[in-house]
């Protein structure tokens, strides 16, 4: 959807700006300037509401299958390790929505897909507007105009992984309270790119709903999870997010991040 709204976007710029080549450099008046702002407005409000309205759709489609997932998943992976079956209720529909609808900071993904392509349009514009200001070569604004689409295409991306993170945690999190967990342990990935928030919480061990919340409560794109303890149970092994020689992420005995840094060397 990006790539074929970037070439309409693109084919009409093109089109609008053909008439005003003189000797190979582009020569626009401050008149006609506004002219053709006014009719590039047109295609970018066009081809915002377009990508919007399929992010829209894609990510709740992907929300919703996360949530249900998420949550079978959540109740099978504790009744593995028990003798007796669980009592598994089933996911309604009125709580897959609210975990799809969940706001974040008062807002909606809805909110921040609309605020994505606001974003694009007004760096596109500004960017056309500049070029017919100093006279850039359109093929120059072409390929200016593709980063933009591309920094917004990354940002969607983003956003989409963010949600999926926040709508497994919180399917999870129903899955605990159903089946009565007490406590839970914040468990965040070992390799350099961990934030020094999940860093500090890495092995610590909370009252259920007493936790971080991933990722309202930490950040976007947080690898970290949450898992459910009982009495008695310590962790024993943990995996490293660091290839060794031989090309495998070895499996060490458990260490919280703090600890493994010093064990490693690592600053």
């Amino acid at each position: 959807m990006f790539n074929l709204s970037l070439k309409t976007v693109q084919k009409d710029i093109n089109n609008l700006l053909m008439g005003y080549m003189v000797d190979g450099q582009l020569q626009v008046s401050k008149k006609d300037r506004y002219k053709l702002l006014k009719q590039l407005d047109k295609t970018l409000l066009k081809q915002a509401k377009v990508m919007g309205n399929k992010d829209i759709e894609v990510t709740t489609k992907i929300l919703n299958d996360t949530a249900v997932e998420s949550y079978y998943r959540t109740n099978y992976l504790l009744e593995a390790g028990l003798d007796n079956p669980l009592k598994i209720s089933k996911l309604k529909e009125n709580q897959i929505k609210a975990l799809v609808n969940t706001p974040i900071k008062e807002e909606m993904f809805g909110d921040r897909i609309w605020k994505n392509k606001e974003k694009l349009v007004k760096q596109v514009r500004h960017s056309v507007e500049q070029a017919l200001i100093k006279g850039t070569d359109p093929k120059k604004l072409a390929r200016e105009v593709k980063r933009i689409f591309g920094v917004t295409a990354y940002e969607s991306q983003r956003l989409i992984n963010n949600e999926v993170a926040r709508v497994t945690r919180q399917a999870q999190d129903i899955a605990y309270e159903q089946q009565g967990v007490k406590k839970v342990m914040f468990d965040a990935t070992l390799d350099k790119k961990t934030s020094k928030f999940c860093r500090e919480h890495d092995g610590k061990v909370y009252n259920f709903g007493d936790h971080p919340k991933i990722p309202e409560e930490t950040h976007v794109q947080c690898r970290s999870d949450i898992i459910p303890i009982v009495d008695g149970w310590t962790p024993k092994k943990k995996r490293e997010n660091i290839k060794n020689e031989d090309g495998v992420k070895p499996v060490i005995d458990y260490s919280n991040y703090d600890d493994w840094m010093k064990h490693k060397g690592f600053n």
